[in-house]
């Protein structure tokens, strides 16, 4: 399989992401995190979705972000062609394949391997996509979860988890948080509320 370039796909997809814009015009620490808590979620689920360990999943996370950060200062958007998560998805199926490549190298069989992936180019490509979309619901879901957690007290916070996360029953949770049962279905109903609010803002954004 050859290794697209990188300074040729991010020169060639553009984003209507304000967070990356965010990233590109300001670059702070706030952001980098922001942007680091969502796509990095993305970038190791598909890692370990596609047999990677923990740590290879890791390093490949701090791979992609290495290298958007050497490029995200210089590259200019074209207002013709795909997504930022396209190119994204793109260089992490690289760094996926190096691992892979590399494993496959030190047990003698990488012929094996690249044979395999071309006969099953069309079902792998499917996976790919089918793997990668979900990945990214997950973390847009689980950004705005934390984004939503942030904007409320404590105890809304703990019914809603223990509620609606952790699945306990709202007797079980009224009894251990001093609520009205009634009052833990209002919070659950208040915070998805929120939280599908907080979902549409992240994809536009991302």
């Amino acid at each position: 399989m050859k290794t697209i370039d990188s300074n040729e796909l991010l020169s060639a997809y553009r984003t209507r992401s304000s967070l990356l814009l965010r990233l590109k015009e300001q670059g702070d620490e706030e952001t980098w995190r922001e942007f680091y808590n969502i796509y990095g979620r993305m970038i190791f689920g598909y890692a370990l979705r596609h047999g990677l360990s923990h740590a290879e999943a890791e390093d490949v996370v701090q791979n992609v972000c290495v290298k958007l950060f050497r490029h995200i200062f210089s590259f200019n958007y074209s207002t013709e062609l795909g997504s930022f998560r396209g190119w994204l998805k793109t260089v992490t199926k690289n760094a996926v394949f190096d691992y892979l490549r590399r494993r496959s190298r030190r047990a003698g069989l990488f012929e094996g391997y690249r044979d395999h992936a071309a006969v099953m180019h069309e079902e792998k490509r499917a996976v790919d996509d089918s793997v990668w979309d979900a990945e990214w619901e997950k973390a847009v879901l689980e950004a705005a979860l934390q984004r939503v957690y942030g904007r409320i007290n404590e105890q809304s916070r703990k019914a809603f988890q223990l509620f609606a996360v952790e699945n306990l029953s709202a007797g079980e949770v009224a009894e251990r948080l001093d609520m009205e049962a009634n009052a833990v279905y209002a919070c659950k109903h208040r915070v998805l509320k929120l939280v599908r609010e907080e979902v549409e803002i992240l994809k536009d954004e991302i």
